[in-house]
């Protein structure tokens, strides 16, 4: 018995294409991520899918909202795949903050290191997880699209021990598609990837 999780990025936004910035909050999808977003629809035309879910930030609704169009389910909304808590960092130009001693550390690594008033990517990975984890224990045989946000996928693979040395930016672009599955016999995730690997339960 399982169920399916497609995960996308929100498509490009306004920010996304200056290189500013996110975490909580947020702005504007641009043409080419409106684009993104139906391309994410209709990647999965022929899947089935059942229900949508997106992050409760603007950005993810928008690109669900597209995606609802070529779909035709229902949406719903969870604060617990909002982005990650980036705190003094958010709004800022990326190219301002490289400069930061724990830069690496902070967005490269999985680590309990925090951004001034920030959220770990430790913390982050968790919270996904577990939010993903009661979202597909409810909807047992089930097809769902999920849109989140770059850096929370980054976390969220990690704490799944699917570690890269490379930031969000450079492993997801916006629009990209991953699926998940969750084996209800064995609480367990695992990545549909080229190799395959059963990951974590706890």
């Amino acid at each position: 018995m399982k169920t399916t999780l497609y995960l996308a990025r929100h498509g490009q936004t306004q920010w996304n294409e200056v290189q500013r910035f996110q975490g909580q909050l947020d702005s504007e999808l641009t043409e080419k991520g409106q684009q993104q977003a139906k391309n994410i629809a209709l990647q999965l035309a022929d899947n089935k899918i059942d229900l949508i879910v997106s992050s409760s930030l603007g950005r993810a609704i928008t690109t669900a909202e597209i995606c609802q169009q070529q779909l035709n389910v229902p949406v719903i909304n969870l604060a617990g795949l909002v982005e990650r808590d980036l705190g003094h960092w958010q709004g800022e130009h990326v190219a301002d903050i490289q400069h930061d001693k724990n830069y690496h550390e902070i967005l490269h690594q999985f680590t309990e290191l925090t951004p001034i008033d920030g959220e770990s990517a430790l913390h982050c990975g968790e919270r996904i997880f577990q939010t993903l984890k009661l979202l597909a224990q409810g909807q047992q045989h089930k097809n769902l699209l999920v849109i989140f946000h770059g850096e929370a996928l980054r976390c969220l693979l990690a704490k799944l021990g699917e570690s890269s040395s490379d930031n969000a930016y450079q492993l997801f672009d916006n629009g990209c598609l991953l699926s998940l599955s969750y084996d209800h016999h064995n609480h367990s995730f695992q990545l549909m990837a080229q190799n395959e690997r059963t990951t974590q339960t706890s």
